[in-house]
């Protein structure tokens, strides 16, 4: 078998759908699996990628698209945005599938703006669909999106959901339970163990250090955390990450003392980091908005490590939070504070949750959540 992958990003970009279809990737040429991917080279990145990556197995493709960051500027406003970020790839794909069309199998698509490229080729081409999505949707009652989405997952073969949540949204627009299986990502438990002396070997004072990985932008809490480490003088606030708003992190950073910013980390160096830190925070901002993100794949990451978590109620983090591992409080700045204040001052509970966080990891968060993705696309 051998399967198309369409995705608007991919590898270099930053982000944990990037890296998850990077896992998956992997995980196919383990499996010797055949799968051609067709995605652009890195949107609003320095580090675009190469146009051709050609393995025995995995196969990718990137195609030139104009960036000028317009996969952030685009944001507010729905429509061009999937204009923006689907017109190029689906010519791009609709060419391949025209001359390839007939040793593929499978068209596996990323996000609602692939399974819109998507719908139309398995259709022209007669290939089974199948759809992964990597954030809720919340539907309101009727509307144009909730027809779009019905129309083309309704159409698909499989759908694949974060949550339980945004599995019973799809239901409540009308796609058929049997449509929709729940996933989870999962890392290397191999690559993402604690490090030994870690706080010795990135040569950090004896401090207490609460840690952000991941997209710098707004909803992900930027300003929070500037907030929190002028008010928390005493805790080392460190942030790994790139995105729009890098310049004004760092221009922070060098004002307050006790707020290091790091710019982009390598996926495999971060175990270092998580395991150097004490407590690894995730204060996205909770917002009415037609989607949600599903579950941080950094904190599937700090769990292995050993690092507890305070997070917000955001997206898919209350389907799988539990108190065994961290912290969850609303997203109000003085609520985060005293989270993490509890974190530093109790430091009998910081070793308790420290001790579950990997055997929670291990036990919901493996290779085997590799398997059910497998299951849908060979089934």
């Amino acid at each position: 078998m051998k399967i198309l992958l369409i995705s608007p990003y991919f590898f270099p970009a930053v982000g944990g759908v990037e890296t998850h279809l990077n896992d998956l990737c992997r995980y196919f040429e383990k499996r010797k699996i055949i799968i051609f991917v067709r995605t652009y080279k890195a949107l609003g990145v320095k580090e675009r990628g190469k146009t051709n990556e050609n393995g025995k197995y995995v196969n990718i493709h990137r195609m030139w698209w104009p960036d000028f960051n317009l996969v952030f500027k685009l944001e507010p406003y729905a429509l061009l945005r999937t204009l923006y970020i689907g017109t190029g790839l689906f010519f791009d794909s609709f060419l391949f599938l025209l001359f390839n069309y007939k040793k593929i199998s499978v068209i596996y698509v990323h996000g609602f703006i692939a399974a819109l490229i998507g719908l139309p080729l398995s259709k022209t081409f007669k290939k089974k669909f199948v759809v992964q999505t990597h954030v809720g949707f919340k539907f309101g009652s009727g509307g144009i999106m909730n027809k779009i989405i019905k129309y083309v997952l309704v159409n698909s073969d499989s759908v694949l959901v974060l949550t339980k949540n945004a599995k019973d949204q799809l239901i409540s627009i009308g796609i058929p339970n049997e449509k929709i299986t729940i996933y989870h990502y999962w890392v290397d438990k191999h690559t993402f163990v604690k490090v030994k002396n870690a706080k010795n070997i990135l040569k950090w004072k004896n401090s207490f250090y609460v840690l952000f990985v991941g997209r710098l932008v707004d909803v992900k809490g930027m300003q929070t955390i500037v907030s929190l480490a002028k008010k928390l003088k005493n805790i080392t606030f460190v942030i790994a990450g790139s995105g729009p708003m890098a310049t004004e992190i760092e221009r922070q950073s060098l004002v307050i003392n006790n707020l290091k910013y790091l710019g982009k980390v390598e996926n495999q160096k971060l175990p270092v980091y998580y395991s150097a830190s004490d407590v690894l925070l995730i204060p996205s901002k909770i917002i009415d908005q037609t989607y949600e993100e599903g579950i941080p794949r950094v904190m599937i990451e700090a769990l292995h490590c050993g690092l507890p978590v305070v997070t917000t109620p955001s997206g898919g983090i209350p389907d799988v939070f539990s108190k065994d591992f961290g912290l969850m409080v609303d997203d109000r700045i003085n609520d985060l504070e005293n989270a993490i204040i509890k974190m530093q001052s109790n430091k009998t509970l910081n070793n308790i949750l420290s001790r579950n966080t990997r055997k929670y990891a291990l036990k919901y968060f493996s290779i085997k959540n590799a398997q059910i993705i497998e299951k849908n696309l060979l089934a």
